[in-house]
């Protein structure tokens, strides 16, 4: 779970990949995931439920990580709404696992896309 995020992460890096699509590139495998999910729930079990929050989690710690560095050139503002969403999602991520419903995965999925199609230009 952990390794597959940081795999993919370094992996794309390598490519010399633009930091802004990479991250969008990842948004969207999560979301992806977590959409699958959703589409499956009936037949999803608990550790895959899991994994695709995890995921999703281990990625937006990442991106929190990358926020708060010092030499990060965001304006302030946005460096603080990203903030703000990364909690949110780390709170929706634990109350989707001690009480699982496929309803609360939609805003994980919705801020994932809407953050990828921002950071493609297309937000």
């Amino acid at each position: 779970m952990y390794n597959q995020a940081t795999a993919a992460y370094q992996k794309m890096s390598q490519t010399g990949v633009n930091p802004r699509d990479l991250e969008a590139t990842l948004l969207m495998k999560a979301a992806g995931k977590l959409q699958n999910v959703v589409d499956h729930w009936d037949e999803v079990s608990r550790s895959e439920l899991s994994e695709q929050l995890t995921y999703n989690r281990r990625l937006w710690t990442f991106l929190l990580a990358a926020v708060s560095e010092a030499d990060n050139p965001l304006p302030e503002a946005i460096k603080l709404n990203i903030t703000n969403l990364g909690v949110f999602i780390m709170n929706r991520t634990l109350e989707v696992m001690y009480k699982p419903d496929p309803q609360r995965l939609l805003s994980l999925i919705s801020i994932n896309r809407n953050i990828a199609e921002g950071l493609r230009g297309r937000g």
